[in-house]
């Protein structure tokens, strides 16, 4: 049964819940079991099932004529593993780290130009900006997103954000590629990156980059500290190398290596 919600997009709940039938016990179905399985029109289980397998979440078998999920399913399952097991390894670095700083700390992976949270420790002190587990930010105006992006080289920033304008929430927020290919620069050469109340006002924060085994930015920490309580200056000298101290620790859990 599909909740219900005003929101709800028929098709693509229809779409998810003919994916979730397939299971260990059914890893693939012909049309006649998908349609009582599903208790869905022919024609409309047809129309989905020919568009799951054109966008490459299911294969169809031509010889049994039966379906499987496709790459694009494993993908999705590998992301979401991958992104639990990070956040688990992380998690008793970003308590420590925020038992030490008194402020929030917070992973997040990239996803295209945004940004999502897949761990956060909150203090009850007030920060302007409510996030949760799952939020989504843009990656030119947090520190987490700039620290994801320093290994894309002009061209591979290009391509993924454009050259300009972007969305400005405040003042301080960076609107064109020439002045983020500058901040990224600043970044990899101070080996961290700071939000100048680039997001919202009144809110700073300070990041750093995690690397997996083969080198490669898999995710970000930071710590996010209202403008009252510390200057940019105070964060950059006070908070920012803790910051990289604890990436780099939970990059060589992770397996990294030369991380200087």
């Amino acid at each position: 049964m599909i909740p219900t919600t005003r929101y709800k997009i028929d098709a693509l709940a229809h779409g998810l819940e003919i994916l979730s039938l397939f299971n260990t016990d059914r890893p693939s179905m012909n049309f006649s079991e998908v349609v009582s399985a599903s208790n869905l029109s022919k024609s409309k289980t047809f129309r989905i099932l020919s568009t799951l397998e054109a966008l490459g979440y299911l294969e169809r078998n031509l010889s049994t004529r039966t379906y499987r999920p496709g790459l694009k399913v494993l993908q999705l399952g590998f992301t979401a593993l991958n992104s639990l097991e990070i956040a688990q390894k992380a998690q008793p670095y970003l308590k420590s780290l925020s038992d030490e700083t008194g402020e929030t700390t917070n992973m997040a992976i990239r996803d295209g130009a945004e940004i999502i949270y897949i761990a956060r420790i909150v203090t009850e002190k007030i920060i302007s900006v409510n996030l949760y587990r799952g939020s989504r930010l843009p990656v030119h105006c947090t520190s987490m997103g700039k620290a994801l992006l320093i290994d894309l080289s002009p061209e591979e920033l290009e391509n993924l954000l454009g050259s300009g304008p972007y969305f400005r929430n405040t003042p301080n927020t960076i609107t064109c590629i020439n002045d983020l290919l500058t901040e990224l620069e600043r970044i990899r050469r101070r080996g961290f990156s700071i939000n100048n109340e680039e997001l919202a006002f009144g809110l700073f924060s300070v990041a750093a980059p995690i690397r997996n085994h083969a080198g490669k930015i898999i995710a970000a920490i930071n710590v996010s500290v209202p403008g009252s309580h510390m200057s940019q200056r105070e964060l950059e000298r006070n908070i920012a190398p803790k910051v990289v101290n604890v990436a780099e620790l939970i990059s060589s859990s992770l397996g990294a290596t030369h991380l200087d």
